[in-house]
């Protein structure tokens, strides 16, 4: 009797053991490899990649978060062939036997989407997803599990078709997410399936935190002023009811790029992360009080005073001694980089590895590439 008691406590221990063992798995996030060399950034988008192959084998999978190449406004097939090329450099990842199918889940963005064929031309180049989304947004927006997480990756960055019969009635369709009613639905399931983690994948950030105080989610537009006009209140609302999501369904990050920077903040719990530049040319935070240069720097957007009718109507937290951020616990650094996100049963462990610029450059290493930053995501 003994003995069919020790090892009905063994079985069950092991049982435990290897049910949350099998919840533990790594991915990375990388975004905005953007640069001169057809398209993109080769010289550190390759030595960000290489690291990442050569030190982070426990890896599963990558997530790039759109701005592979810098695309064209002309020429579709020009950003065909960048991406192309994009992937001729990402092989390191692609020929990594410690990976599994598809190896890269990409997310499209701004400078993928630039001319009407561009959108058909990015599903001829990232074949290898899931075709779960809205019915026009099929190889562009998807979700799928692993390992009881969720993963959703949204389209922020559309072409717009206002009479499909007419040629010239279209137009770059930017800044929003179109489908909330299709991530709410998606969300809610995963919800229902008792998905342990969710983690929400998107090109363009709701909460700006340098170099695009003028667009992504909110998009107040040039030359902002007071009052807020309907067509402005209108994407403000968009990006309002986007974030309610990520509260009401417990998302524990939503993971973006566009800004060549790196950044991460909690929004009223959930962790906005921008993984902004695996080569594309390097921005600088949103202005502070007393920082008001005569002459911006390049790659600075506005200087303080410029920029406060946009903290005010993003409700940031500016003035003397303020970050002028969404939230008092951003935390960023201007560097190149990538993300590891190591889930555990009850936290995930959030790792940075990066490097910074050569002095007097946005595009260039100037350093070894090491761990700049590491933090904890509580199970929600």
């Amino acid at each position: 009797m003994r003995f069919k008691y020790l090892l009905s406590v063994f079985l069950i221990s092991f049982l435990i053991s290897t049910n949350l063992k099998a919840q533990e798995f790594t991915f990375a996030a990388m975004s905005d490899s953007r640069g001169k060399y057809n398209g993109v950034n080769e010289p550190v988008l390759s030595a960000l990649v290489n690291h990442l192959v050569e030190n982070q084998p426990e890896a599963k999978f990558l997530f790039f978060m759109g701005d592979m190449a810098n695309g064209s406004k002309d020429n579709p097939e020009q950003t065909y062939n960048q991406l192309l090329h994009w992937k001729k450099v990402m092989a390191p990842v692609y020929n990594n036997p410690n990976m599994i199918w598809p190896y890269i889940w990409p997310t499209v963005g701004n400078h993928e989407i630039q001319h009407r064929e561009d959108e058909n031309n990015f599903r001829r180049v990232f074949q290898d997803v899931f075709m779960n989304g809205p019915d026009d947004e099929k190889g562009l927006t998807y979700s799928f599990d692993y390992n009881n997480v969720h993963f959703v990756s949204v389209t922020t960055d559309r072409w717009y078709y206002g009479d499909a019969d007419d040629t010239t009635d279209d137009s770059r369709d930017w800044h929003y997410i179109k489908h909330l009613d299709w991530l709410e639905s998606d969300l809610k399931e995963a919800r229902n399936r008792n998905a342990n983690y969710i983690f929400v994948f998107g090109h363009e950030m709701p909460f700006p935190i340098g170099g695009h105080l003028r667009d992504g989610l909110p998009f107040l537009g040039m030359d902002f002023k007071f009052p807020i006009d309907s067509t402005r209140q209108w994407y403000l609302d968009q990006r309002n009811k986007f974030w309610n999501l990520m509260k009401e369904y417990k998302v524990a990050a939503y993971i973006c790029g566009h800004e060549h920077i790196y950044g991460r903040e909690s929004v009223d719990g959930v962790y906005q992360i921008i993984a902004g530049s695996s080569g594309a040319p390097l921005y600088f935070f949103n202005s502070l009080y007393g920082d008001n240069p005569e002459q911006k720097k390049p790659g600075q957007e506005l200087t303080y005073d410029e920029a406060i009718p946009y903290y005010k109507a993003l409700n940031y937290n500016f003035g003397p001694g303020k970050n002028s951020q969404a939230s008092e616990d951003f935390f960023g650094l201007r560097a190149f980089e990538y993300l590891i996100f190591d889930v555990k049963e009850n936290e995930v462990n959030v790792k940075t590895y990066g490097a910074f610029p050569k002095e007097g450059t946005r595009d260039e290493i100037g350093t070894e590439i090491s761990l700049i930053d590491e933090f904890t995501i509580p199970k929600p």
